[in-house]
């Protein structure tokens, strides 16, 4: 088998090892590189885009020219749509943003929708996506969103069951507000999907299944 190649761009290593897990098992005909500035996280807090947008484009550069590949998905959801729509227009290949087909879903669930985060600056475009997802869809949401920082930290700094204990009391808090489903904002937080064991009433929705339908879709549209 002829493997597709794609590209991984990430802002946070916390992202790499449950992407990597769940395309392993279920993308065995995609070959993926990985490419990791964990500094743009910095530059988002500090609102520098344009450095972001700038470091960005050297990482789908070296996508395109040194590993060949096929199309690129940006794996950071703190990183704006618009962006994304602007790095498209500067390179050939397909930049795909890792969340949006899950906010689109989202949006097919209900008008009431729950946003966990666990990176502050993620909230911003997570609650902006899923509005544009609903405009093109001719609806309205309402967002109920919830951040735990501390759960973050805890991750970053080696502590799982800690960050999988502080996630899980979030969206708890989040579903009891009566939302439809609840988004899990970074990649990041997959890990917690097999710990909720049926835990939560609403569905709770990571951007990993959907986002590899899309990429079938693309590379298929491009084969």
């Amino acid at each position: 088998m002829i493997k597709r190649k794609v590209a991984f761009v990430h802002t946070s290593p916390a992202a790499i090892n449950p992407l990597m897990q769940f395309y392993n098992e279920s993308a065995p005909e995609l070959e993926i590189t990985n490419l990791l500035d964990d500094g743009i996280l910095r530059l988002l807090s500090a609102n520098n885009l344009s450095v972001v947008q700038e470091r960005l484009a050297n990482m789908l550069e070296a996508a395109a020219e040194i590993y060949a590949v096929e199309l690129a998905m940006i794996t950071c959801s703190s990183v704006s749509n618009e962006m994304v729509v602007r790095l498209n227009d500067e390179f050939d290949l397909p930049i795909l943003k890792i969340d949006y087909p899950m906010a689109r879903q989202a949006v097919r669930a209900g008008d009431r929708i729950g946003v966990a985060a666990t990176f502050p600056p993620t909230l911003g475009p997570t609650s902006k996506l899923l509005t544009e997802a609903a405009a093109e869809a001719g609806a309205k949401i309402e967002i109920v969103s919830g951040v735990t920082s501390a759960a973050y930290d805890a991750l970053l700094a080696g502590d799982a069951a800690k960050h999988d204990e502080l996630l899980i009391a979030l969206i708890e808090q989040i579903e009891k507000q009566g939302v439809a489903a609840i988004v899990l904002a970074q990649v990041s937080m997959a890990r917690i999907l097999p710990h909720l064991n049926g835990r939560s009433r609403v569905p709770v929705l990571s951007s990993l299944p959907t986002s590899l339908e899309a990429i079938r879709e693309t590379l298929e549209q491009t084969h």
